[in-house]
């Protein structure tokens, strides 16, 4: 973004963020592209400066922030490292602010903390083998058991989710109903029944880890559910609108 563009807040930020991702970012780029290793102390440079924080409230462990401000952090970031971005944006715009935006008191006192500080890592599992494009067509489902929620079916190509502690997960609890059907969960690692298989053959980008994510039978609280039974699709459209703009932020 160009610099006469900017407000004195967000050209502080631009050239801070600028600053540790010449220093700290770009010279180990092409040594995490090549091990596919997640990098784990860019994860914690960019917690120490509260880039993780950005856009979440401070009663939860944030410093708030604007959608252009994101937007800044992205395009300096990607400029050094992609996969350090991609990370990053699936990160805070997918998961995070998933959770900032439907999440009830406690959820957000519960889940967003650790997120913010780069202790958790967070990811977004919504697309599946036959529904990608489609989600109203997803087969993955969320039946009602003892206070439970039971996940059964597989999600694939979900960014981070190899190193992922907090899932937020779309699931259908009915499928007639298509888009009316789905509900979001926040989902925890370490559920028995979540299994988690890193997806080869990726081009570049290689320490933005993909994978598939399989369900049999995995548990989750009913306190877990994001939103009202049937609004998990209007809350995914609502955050996915507003992470296309970090998206496109890490491509210029």
């Amino acid at each position: 973004m160009s610099s006469e563009l900017l407000s004195e807040d967000e050209l502080l930020l631009k050239n801070t963020v600028r600053e540790f991702a010449d220093n700290e970012l770009a010279p180990h780029a092409a040594h995490y592209d090549e091990t596919g290793e997640l990098p784990w102390d860019n994860i914690r440079g960019l917690a120490d400066l509260g880039l993780l924080g950005l856009g979440i409230d401070e009663e939860y462990g944030g410093g708030g922030g604007t959608v252009r401000q994101i937007a800044v952090a992205v395009e300096e970031i990607a400029r050094a490292c992609a996969a350090t971005s991609t990370i990053y944006i699936a990160h805070l715009s997918l998961c995070a602010q998933f959770i900032q935006m439907f999440g009830t008191e406690g959820q957000k006192r519960h889940f967003l903390p650790p997120l913010v500080r780069g202790e958790k890592i967070g990811a977004f599992a919504l697309t599946e083998p036959e529904a990608g494009s489609d989600p109203a067509s997803m087969t993955t489902t969320a039946t009602r058991t003892n206070g439970s929620y039971q996940l059964n079916g597989t999600k694939t190509f979900i960014t981070n989710a190899v190193e992922a502690s907090t899932f937020v997960v779309l699931a259908t609890m009915d499928r007639t109903l298509r888009t009316r059907g789905i509900s979001a969960l926040i989902l925890e690692k370490g559920e028995p029944g979540l299994s988690v298989s890193r997806l080869p053959g990726q081009m570049g980008i290689r320490a933005s880890s993909t994978a598939e994510v399989v369900f049999d039978n995995c548990l989750v609280p009913e306190e877990n559910r994001l939103g009202e039974e049937g609004s998990g699709f209007r809350e995914a459209m609502d955050v996915l609108n507003a992470s296309r703009i970090g998206i496109a932020a890490q491509c210029v």
